[in-house]
């Protein structure tokens, strides 16, 4: 992808274009591109995938007096990602063989295309209930898509190994579930979540879910892992107060078989809730709070 974005930006400078006027000239060729979207390819943050993204890069060489091939030919192979997971190369680093046996068989059923987006904040908030077990998960997110024509997410909940099932996931405000594909056996589920717009690049959209738990004995942590790298994630675990750990620590885990790292002891407030903010959650890393009952 840089190269193809250095590429691009020294062709637009050579040619003296503003983004403006490539983005009309592509519109005369019946090619609708934003400008922010053109910014995007230039800059490096995202590359065309999409079918008339891919159109409208061959129109650019056109447009740029380039050489056939100038552009499209550093663009390389696809990346092997798709709307569901960024399918199971990216989750394979994070839920093993779980996630590359669901993610073929969605790749079998489901041929989607890339969805352009991040996650800009999220905020989770673990409810756990009078029988020290985990209830729900309510999470809420800002998400930031790279090229037009965003219109949906995909959220990957697995669950703890004492749980009795990946549980399940109820969208509220700004988005709605799609399609949900789940194994039981390896207590994993993955859901399409709709938005209630398409976006163009840049723009952003709110992202409100509640994650239903399905524990079968005393909850001990939560965490979350992320695919890209998140600039803010707040954890907040939120204990009935009947139930109230005598302690509880933040921790974090480079891998799905790294071990654990406690990075502190985190104080559990009179609201009966403690907290963990990460600045910035590394791709690919777990954040999560640990807590012991006795």
């Amino acid at each position: 992808m840089p190269e193809f974005a250095e590429e691009l930006a020294r062709a637009v400078e050579v040619s003296g274009l503003s983004l403006e006027r490539v983005q009309h000239h592509l519109e005369q060729r019946g090619l609708q591109v934003s400008q922010s979207t053109l910014s995007y390819w230039r800059r490096g943050r995202s590359r065309p995938e999409r079918p008339e993204s891919l159109a409208a890069v061959a129109a650019l060489e056109e447009i740029l007096q380039l050489s056939p091939g100038a552009l499209t030919g550093r663009l390389g192979d696809r990346r092997p990602r798709g709307r569901w997971v960024e399918r199971a190369t990216a989750l394979e680093g994070i839920w093993g063989d779980a996630a590359i046996d669901l993610g073929r068989e969605i790749a079998r059923v489901d041929k989607l295309l890339p969805a352009p987006a991040r996650y800009l904040s999220v905020r989770d908030r673990v409810l756990i209930g009078p029988d020290r077990r985990e209830v729900e998960i309510r999470s809420s997110a800002v998400i930031e898509a790279f090229e037009d024509g965003v219109d949906r997410m995909l959220l990957a909940k697995t669950a703890d190994g004492t749980d009795l099932s990946p549980g399940d996931i109820v969208a509220e405000r700004s988005c709605r579930v799609g399609r949900v594909r789940r194994d039981d056996d390896r207590k994993l589920l993955v859901a399409e979540i709709i938005l209630d717009r398409v976006l163009r690049a840049g723009d952003t959209a709110l992202v409100d879910l509640r994650l239903i738990s399905d524990p079968g004995a005393d909850s001990l942590c939560a965490d979350r892992t992320f695919l890209r790298t998140l600039r803010n994630y707040v954890l907040e675990v939120e204990f009935h107060p009947g139930a109230v750990p005598v302690r509880c620590h933040s921790f974090s885990r480079s891998g799905p078989d790294a071990p654990d790292v406690d990075t502190g002891e985190l104080w559990i407030g009179t609201t009966a809730a403690a907290h963990l903010l990460v600045p910035e959650a590394q791709a690919g890393t777990a954040h999560g709070i640990k807590w012991e009952w006795e």
